[in-house]
């Protein structure tokens, strides 16, 4: 669980609000800031990356808890984590309407508190792994060829993890090929046009190339479509 998150508490009540703040600090988080209504809430995220909020619905003033999740999920995108003393049916769809990551029926304690956060925070990594695999996927300087495999145009250099992968440079050759190719059937004549620039090269020579480069990074999809050539496949839906 992350620790370093930034953290908003929104909450009306100075005995609840401090209640939660010595939770949240006795479970490691300290970058903690306190809110008391929907436009304290607003101006500090507007001012400060904001990770995540624990939102009271039922905060004085004219937002209540559930309109101002809305304000701040419409324009941060911020996961909240919902408090209430009210546990009906109704209150929950309506705070369904937020962007809610959670929800804390008070009275609560710390394991319940852990509990829901250890579900946020995991929900927040998914989103963001998502996005970030998006935003690879939609990069046009980069391509996402699954198993955390990324490869980038520019430097004609392959990443695992995000660690450099150390290729030759025919190995590099024939990989920038497929990755301009994704998804397409190659033929052994046209990666001896394209890769080897027409030069007299055997079809054993391409074989054996493409044959080391799979041991080096066995995880792409690199399919043989026999007595014709190769095809490289790739995670993002292009």
């Amino acid at each position: 669980m992350d620790k370093q998150i930034n953290i908003l508490i929104v909450e009306d009540e100075i005995f609840a609000q401090k209640y939660l703040f010595k939770i949240l600090q006795s479970l490691g988080f300290s970058n903690i800031d306190e809110a008391s209504n929907a436009k304290e809430a607003l101006e500090i995220v507007k001012n400060k990356p904001i990770n995540l909020a624990f939102m009271d619905i039922n905060i004085d003033g004219a937002v209540d808890g559930i309109e101002c999740s809305k304000l701040l999920n419409k324009e941060y995108d911020l996961p909240v984590i919902f408090t209430t003393a009210y546990g009906d049916s109704r209150t929950i769809n309506e705070a369904k309407e937020g962007n809610i990551y959670g929800y804390l029926i008070k009275p609560f304690e710390q394991n319940d508190v852990d509990a829901a956060l250890g579900v946020a925070l995991k929900m927040i990594s998914l989103h963001q792994r998502f996005e970030d695999k998006q935003s690879v996927c939609n990069d046009s300087d980069a391509i996402d060829l699954g198993e955390g495999h990324i490869y980038h145009f520019s430097s004609k250099t392959l990443f695992w993890q995000n660690n450099s992968l150390n290729l030759t440079k025919k190995e590099l050759d024939v990989l920038d090929f497929f990755c301009r190719n994704i998804n397409q059937n190659l033929s052994y004549d046209t990666l001896k046009a394209h890769v080897w620039e027409n030069r007299d090269v055997s079809d054993s020579t391409i074989r054996d190339t493409i044959s080391r480069l799979k041991r080096k990074v066995p995880l792409l999809q690199i399919g043989n479509i026999l007595s014709f050539g190769y095809i490289l496949r790739s995670s993002c839906n292009n």
